[in-house]
């Protein structure tokens, strides 16, 4: 066997400066809490061992996806290891510099005879000297804490890759995972049924072809289209025709410079369809008759627009005068409501002055009243204050003034006031009505005269004041209606030649979509025997016989997967019955029995424990029996190995996770008698399982103490103690 008695690691993940780690006793303990430098202590021994085999999805380790090996402050990586054999001490050196990719690492062995391999040869002494696997180690040497992790869950499906990966066969699972995961038989009946649908969709446009042939042969026999016509050929000849009356029709209608198209083939009837149609139309446009009716009409709707304004702006014109005529009739014209207004004026003005002159009376007479009231009271005797002559009753007579005739003179003034300034205003207000009907009729006659000119402009002639344009529109359109007359009379004949061109071109239609659809029918029936459909049916048989092929395989690596278990597990049960019991000691569980089956949907090994008694003990297993069932699944399949096992030493990762004090006792128990025949190299932040560990194993033990971790300098580790 071989023992490991020495490790130097520098710029390994968390470590930063160089650490080295002598293993000189029976037992050696790595204790600190988590996250000081403990795991990765483990993990380089693993890394100079196997290098990147233990790093990626590959391992079926999930934490080792995406691991990151070279420290980021170090980068350069060193580990180095001594194992102590048969012959004396050999010496691995694996590195790693962030000046190369990780695949480009360099490892070296020193020899007891002092010699010296390197690179590939290197790695070959590894596994010949070792004669270990990447997953044998992890199976037999390394409890990784992930493993006991994994069978804690109660998930059936995780605890079955998670006993795979402890009994090494996460490589049958990943394969088998992958096969499952390409789903080949659903894609291959797939693509079968694709096949068949393709062929069904073909059949079916056969059938709709035939439908359509069927009608379209019967139609064209009744526009008196033979069989003899519907062929090749026959289109052919009825394309020549065609060609030679759109010639004829262009010499007709007097174009020069036409180039005549005749197909050679039948592949050109489509094309040549299009051409007649495009020709045709094209000749058309430039016949000289054609263009002289384009001209003729245009000239005619241009003019019948002009003569249309003409007459909407004559009778506007005519309405503003009528209105005005109405107006004068009611209420008079310009002289006559001037008249009216001035003599309102004058009226006004008058009354205005009578007004004034009665108002300057009654201030008098008001006042004298006032004055006589108030300042000289003796007037009521009879006599005036002012010249003394007998007045009987002055100021009666002066107030009777005032109330009877004065202020109702003033009142009928100021009443016949009001009464003329209304006047005066129906007057004004009639004045700019009138005023606004002679502006109105003369913008109407400034746009019957800017109509003349349009009027003028259009027959290209001038229009005097004599000139009526109505009768001279007329005129006009009569001429221009006789002369289209003649020209329709002359385009009709050469009309109906374009129609018969387009009658024997719907007939041409007719024939090409029959023998078109002819041509569709017949390479969808050839589809059968074309190269690519006899190498597709081949492709598929092929698939099929690859989807049997690998079906068998995963048949196969499933049924080695088991009986790989099966071997593993008989291999290993009495260590795990023992063990467990020893540690776990349920009352209820006498014995444990692990079985391995099939899982009928996955094709998977899947795991069932048994208790000796023939119950079932999963649902009565709490998270401490589970991890003393993983460990004790691990010490059994070490133990297992017997001689064939070159590895000296085991190494445990925190394996008291959900174990209680008594489990814990129990396991230093079994860790005493397997210390007798290995090496055990146990990493824990568990204290109480450090110091059972002190107590309860008898052999020496030394115990580095990882106490903090820095950035800087990585682990802080003092020992061996």
């Amino acid at each position: 066997m071989y023992e490991l008695v020495r490790l130097k690691v520098s710029g390994f993940r968390g470590f930063v400066r160089e650490k080295e780690f002598v293993f000189d006793q029976p037992v050696v303990l790595l204790f600190g809490e988590n996250h000081r430098g403990k795991s990765s202590t483990l993990n380089a021994v693993e890394w100079c061992l196997f290098g990147d085999e233990c790093v990626g999805k590959k391992t079926g380790i999930r934490e080792r996806v995406g691991w990151e090996i070279a420290n980021r402050t170090q980068g350069d990586v060193i580990v180095t290891t001594e194992f102590a054999g048969p012959k004396g001490i050999y010496k691995i050196v694996r590195e790693q510099s962030v000046a190369r990719k990780r695949g480009a690492q360099k490892v070296s062995a020193l020899l007891p005879d002092g010699s010296q391999v390197q690179g590939d040869d290197a790695e070959y002494l590894l596994r010949a000297l070792f004669r270990s696997s990447f997953q044998d180690f992890m199976t037999t040497v390394y409890q990784h804490q992930e493993a006991i992790r994994a069978i804690l869950t109660q998930e059936p499906r995780d605890r079955n890759d998670a006993i795979d990966r402890l009994l090494g066969l996460s490589p049958y699972r990943e394969i088998l995972k992958g096969i499952v995961a390409t789903n080949l038989e659903q894609a291959v009946n797939g693509m079968d049924g694709k096949r068949e649908d393709f062929r069904g969709r073909c059949e079916q446009a056969i059938r709709t072809l035939d439908n359509l042939l069927s009608e379209e042969r019967a139609k064209a026999l009744t526009d008196g289209i033979t069989h003899e016509e519907m062929t090749e050929q026959g289109a052919l000849h009825r394309a020549g025709e065609i060609a030679k009356a759109v010639e004829s029709l262009a010499k007709e209608l007097g174009v020069v410079g036409f180039k005549m198209k005749i197909p050679a083939d039948f592949k050109e009837i489509a094309d040549f369809r299009e051409w007649v149609k495009t020709q045709t139309d094209l000749l058309w446009a430039q016949a000289p008759d054609v263009q002289k009716q384009q001209a003729l009409a245009t000239e005619r709707a241009k003019l019948v627009t002009v003569k249309a304004n003409y007459e909407a702006i004559i009778a506007d014109e005519t309405l503003e005068r009528n209105n005005k005529v109405d107006f004068v009739k009611q209420f008079g014209d310009e002289a006559t409501l001037d008249r009216a207004a001035k003599e309102t004026k004058q009226g006004t003005d008058q009354l205005e002055h009578r007004i004034g002159q009665t108002n300057a009376r009654a201030n008098l007479v008001r006042e004298a009243t006032e004055y006589l009231g108030e300042f000289a009271p003796e007037a009521t005797k009879g006599q005036c204050p002012l010249c003394g002559a007998d007045a009987p009753e002055l100021l009666s007579h002066l107030q009777a003034e005032w109330e009877e005739k004065i202020k109702a003179e003033v009142e009928g003034l100021e009443r016949q006031r009001e009464e003329s300034r209304t006047k005066l205003g129906n007057i004004q207000s009639l004045v700019t009505q009138l005023r606004t009907l002679n502006t109105k009729l003369e913008k109407a006659g400034s746009r019957r005269q800017k109509g003349a000119g349009e009027v003028a402009a259009a027959l290209g002639r001038k229009v005097g004041q004599e000139d009526d344009p109505l009768a001279l529109l007329s005129k006009q359109l009569r001429q221009i209606d006789l002369e289209l007359q003649a020209t329709n009379h002359a385009i009709g004949k050469k009309r109906n030649n374009i129609s018969a061109i387009y009658e024997k071109s719907g007939k041409l239609r007719a024939i090409h979509e029959i023998l078109s659809h002819e041509l569709k029918k017949n390479g969808i029936e050839s589809i059968w025997n074309t190269r690519e459909f006899t190498e597709l049916e081949k492709a598929l048989n092929e698939a099929c016989q690859l989807a049997e092929d690998i079906k068998a395989i995963k048949s196969a690596l499933a049924e080695a997967a088991r009986e790989e278990a099966k071997a593993k597990i008989h291999a290993a049960e009495a260590a795990l019955d023992k063990y467990f019991c020893c540690i776990a000691k349920h009352p209820a569980i006498p014995g444990l029995v692990m079985e391995v089956t099939e899982d009928r949907r996955t094709g998977l090994n899947s795991y069932n424990f048994k208790s000796k008694d023939g119950t079932d003990p999963t649902p009565i297993l709490s998270q401490g029996d589970l991890n003393c069932l993983a460990i004790s699944l691990f010490l059994g399949l070490s133990e297992a190995t017997g001689e064939t096992q070159r590895f000296g030493f085991l190494m445990l990762d925190d394996p008291t996770q959900s174990l209680g004090s008594e489990m814990k006792g129990e396991l230093v128990k079994v860790l005493e008698d397997i210390a007798s025949r290995r090496k055990l190299i146990i990493a824990t932040p568990d204290a109480e399982f450090k110091n059972l560990l002190t107590v309860g194993i008898t052999r020496s033990k030394a115990t580095y103490k990882f106490a903090d971790w820095n950035e800087k300098t990585g682990p802080q580790v003092t020992g061996a103690t």
